[in-house]
């Protein structure tokens, strides 16, 4: 029996023929340790885990400012709905008539009727494009379940005194908790303000009220002040 031989291997008498690996000869006949296997050190798992710990937090930073100004936006957004009612009341107000209320007799003529949560008086209102009308206007606050501002207009002259009867009321704005109106006598020796007005005759000198809003738990206010224009225009005595 002849005797075989390989590069990396030697047949012996009374032994398998041996075949070395690649990996065995490629090494020069020593064999490779685990060690050698690539693989994530011990600090390469921290630095990745202190990055993303740096990303969270900035994450959280972001997300809180990002709610506070949403939370800001809205109160803004909320105020300023407060506010767009109070000055549309002034605008109404001031532009009252010295004019008798439907509700006024020959005996106790009545110009304003006024209490701290209710107003009425007679005023020319925009009804559509470049036209405008006269009109009873109520402002008050309607009931406790739904807690809305409401103006109800109802016709007085012209082609509408058929229908004088008839109130259209406008929602000026909800989640009203309480509105407060005040009136000023501008009569002489008088300049007081009132929580209520029936004066003959006579309209106030000037109102001021206060409407005050609570929406999704926050709580918003507006002041308005409205000088009336004709405060000092008299009824001139029929004959």
């Amino acid at each position: 029996m002849s005797r075989s031989s390989g590069s990396c291997g030697q047949w012996l008498p009374g032994f398998p023929v041996l075949k070395p690996s690649f990996e065995w000869c490629r090494l020069g006949g020593t064999r490779a340790s685990s060690a050698s296997v690539e693989g994530f050190a011990l600090i390469d798992v921290l630095v990745g885990l202190a990055l993303v710990g740096v990303i969270s937090s900035l994450m959280i930073v972001f997300l809180g400012q990002a709610r506070t100004m949403m939370r800001i936006e809205k109160a803004t957004e909320m105020q300023m709905e407060v506010d767009a009612a109070s000055r549309f009341l002034e605008t109404a107000i001031s532009r009252a008539e010295p004019l008798p209320l439907s509700k006024s007799s020959p005996e106790h003529v009545i110009y304003l009727s006024g209490e701290p949560g209710r107003i009425e008086f007679n005023g020319v209102q925009a009804i559509g494009f470049r036209s405008s009308a006269l009109r009873e206007i109520t402002v008050s606050l309607g009931s406790e379940a739904e807690d809305i501002l409401t103006i109800d207009q109802k016709p007085r002259r012209g082609s509408d005194s058929s229908r004088s009867t008839e109130n259209q009321s406008v929602r000026l704005i909800a989640g009203v908790t309480a509105i407060k109106f005040e009136y000023l006598d501008g009569s002489p020796g008088a300049s007081l303000w009132s929580d209520s007005w029936s004066a003959q005759r006579r309209l106030p000198a000037a109102v001021r009220f206060t409407i005050s809003v609570d929406r999704d738990g926050a709580a918003y206010s507006s002041a308005g002040f409205a000088r009336l224009e004709l405060a000092d225009r008299q009824a001139q005595p029929r004959n």
